[in-house]
């Protein structure tokens, strides 16, 4: 409030000739500028808009991680999948980098795209064409001696250049199955069936030497 009845107590005696002279040169000053501001706003409206900055490349990338299938029993398989996709729908994506941890234990039978396995780390190189994507699978089988409901975490890792900081980052868990009474008893039949078969072809063989002694 000090500071308003300030102002109208300063307005109160330059009501005089100074006033006067103030608002002169002040108006003054605004019909001299008119005719520039009016100037600058038709050169504003004359000029072209400006260019839209460009999207960075990390912007367009996007990756996904997932196990497929049920949960795998012990010493069962299952897959990883990674998938890449680029969402620029003009650029191309050359030369970047996707890295994929793999628990210990998970036994990596096989990778996908040309990966190299090093060190529990799967790597490939990412090539795609504006708007593409493309799934990177390791194929891998829950050890033996592997915990009923143990959770084994994956991590995948996309990189646009080697050196560079992970642009995205995706993780998945396989959740070990824990064996039943009846996995455990269908084990059990398929071992025994094994041992009958293997007998059987065994009294054949035998059978078979026999009958050639006495035919010869």
């Amino acid at each position: 409030m000090d500071g308003i009845e300030n102002g109208r107590r300063g307005r109160g005696p330059a009501a005089g000739p100074a006033a006067g002279l103030v608002a002169a040169v002040v108006g003054a000053g605004l019909v001299a500028a008119a005719p520039a501001a009016l100037a600058d706003t038709g050169r504003a409206a004359d000029a072209p808009p400006a260019a839209k900055a460009a999207e960075p490349p990390e912007a367009f990338v996007a990756l996904s991680l997932a196990v497929e299938g049920e949960a795998p029993l012990p010493g069962h398989e299952t897959v990883l999948r990674a998938t890449v996709a680029n969402g620029d729908p003009d650029g191309e994506l050359r030369g970047a980098q996707l890295a994929q941890h793999v628990p210990d234990d998970l036994e990596v039978l096989e990778v996908g795209a040309d990966g190299v396995l090093e060190g529990g780390i799967v790597n490939w190189r990412v090539d795609l064409p504006a708007g593409g994507e493309r799934d990177y699978t390791v194929r891998v089988r829950v050890r033996e001696d592997a915990r009923g409901a143990e959770r084994l975490m994956t991590t995948a890792c996309l990189l646009l250049e080697r050196d560079a900081d992970p642009t995205a980052c995706a993780s998945d868990t396989v959740v070990v199955a824990s064996p039943t009474v009846l996995s455990r008893v269908s084990e059990a039949v398929d071992g025994a069936m094994l041992f009958r078969v293997a007998g059987a072809a065994l009294l054949v063989g035998l059978g078979w030497l026999v009958w050639r002694r006495r035919a010869a």
